[in-house]
């Protein structure tokens, strides 16, 4: 039994990530292979279904609900106000266009700005395209140098390693470490100053190869038919960027909870924005509608998880994992890193790791570091082709994943997994 456990995992996590690829919904295919690894594991699909995926679901739903909701109401006013684009047109002003270098440096930070500010990495992506297209043209910039830049900014260290970011990632060990989001600030910090210099040297040096090649913007532009609302005003950049530091204020400094602090920045954002935006009321319902995808896509994985957590194969695997030699922060990295690409969400299988492991880790690690640990390694092996980021920025940038996944890999996943090694050796050194 315990083998064909093993092989029933593999078999549904091989078709979970090429249904996810070819672009099956989620919460179907969800369903069927976690059908699947209950028939190999000897539990009944009804117990698997009504019992351990339902549980899964809606406990990563009721953990994160409020905080996805608010969220999407923040992240759909800075879009429609013109405040996000504001922030990104400012950023630019002082960064420059001088050398393809500064273009590259320039969308790392208003993507980077963005995310920090509690935009969520779809949105950022929508408000950086219409300005980086003319000029990665006008440079001759080949355009999948763009999604690597863009993924650097938002994707990584804005994602999971700078301490007091407002994203998902750094907020679930919350819940059950009883940390704050600013856990173990320097592992962090050090992340974020391994990172940003290797995903520029590396994004720098592609640009090179891509003009040894002769190739520039127009060979590699994609699909740049998209279309975007083209709005007449715009708010300025002060005002823009008031309701995200009024976010990171009343999370990171008065140190109310993510819901709270989120939901103070909706009401700020909608009283500061609202003679930008044309249709008020479409906004927050659009907004509020925009929380059922992203929320009920990353429960199923969840919920996915949480039947395979229940297998015998799961507890090889878990015993495995235990049995790591060495400091337990590389074992529960490893663990997360294995969850996380076999789910291809970071959320969703940090969201799994945390239920089925942080109870035995926190016995055995200060839960600052183990927080730290948890975010970053979260980060690294959850954007494999499957990840549903990935996908949709692609789709928007309009690039297949032959024409601009390289990019995503080596800045989302190879990136972060050497930031993760002086992230642990940090925490070796500061939490023992």
């Amino acid at each position: 039994m315990e083998i064909a456990s093993v092989v029933g995992t593999i078999v549904a996590l091989s078709l979970l990530i090429f249904l996810a690829l070819k672009g099956f919904n989620l919460l179907i295919i969800s369903l069927a292979v976690s059908a699947l690894v209950a028939i190999t594991s000897g539990i009944t699909i009804d117990a698997a279904l009504t019992n351990h995926y339902i549980e899964g679901f809606i406990g990563f739903v009721g953990n994160c609900f409020l905080i996805f909701l608010f969220g999407a109401l923040f992240g759909k006013v800075m879009e429609d106000s013109g405040a996000a684009t504001s922030i990104a047109r400012g950023i630019l002003k002082v960064t420059g266009k001088k050398s393809r270098l500064s273009v590259i440096i320039a969308i790392m930070t208003i993507t980077g700005a963005l995310t920090y500010g509690g935009v969520s990495l779809f949105v950022v992506i929508f408000a950086v395209m219409p300005i980086a297209r003319p000029i990665f043209k006008e440079l001759n910039i080949p355009w999948p140098i763009f999604i690597g830049s863009a993924f650097l900014g938002s994707g990584t260290f804005t994602m999971t390693m700078l301490p007091g970011t407002p994203q998902i990632q750094n907020l679930i060990p919350i819940n059950y470490l009883g940390t704050t989001a600013t856990a173990a600030p320097i592992v962090g910090i050090v992340a974020t100053l391994t990172i940003i210099p290797f995903g520029l040297w590396w994004l720098n040096r592609e640009d090179k190869r891509y003009q040894m090649k002769n190739l520039g913007y127009e060979d590699t532009k994609g699909d740049d038919t998209f279309k975007f609302d083209n709005k007449q005003k715009y708010p300025s950049f002060i005002l823009s960027i008031i309701p995200s530091v009024i976010l990171l204020l009343f999370l990171n400094i008065i140190k109310l909870s993510i819901e709270i602090s989120l939901a103070i920045a909706v009401i700020a954002a909608g009283i500061l924005l609202y003679k930008y935006i044309d249709r008020p009321m479409k906004t927050f319902n659009t907004g509020a509608m925009n929380v059922a995808s992203p929320i009920l896509n990353t429960s199923a994985v969840v919920g996915f998880g949480s039947v395979v957590s229940a297998t015998v194969g799961f507890q090889m695997l878990q015993d495995a994992i235990f049995n790591i030699p060495g400091h337990p922060l590389i074992s529960f990295a490893i663990a997360i890193n294995i969850i996380v690409g076999i789910t291809g969400s970071a959320s969703g299988g940090l969201g799994i790791a945390m239920d089925t492991l942080g109870g035995h880790y926190a016995t055995l690690v200060d839960p600052e570091a183990l927080h730290r640990i948890a975010t970053i390694s979260s980060g690294g092996l959850d954007s494999l082709p499957h990840n549903g980021a990935v996908v949709t920025g692609l789709t928007v940038a309009g690039l297949t994943h032959k024409e601009g996944y390289k990019p995503v890999f080596w800045i989302c996943c190879i990136a972060p997994l050497i930031a993760l090694i002086f992230a642990i050796i940090t925490a070796f050194i500061i939490y023992g």
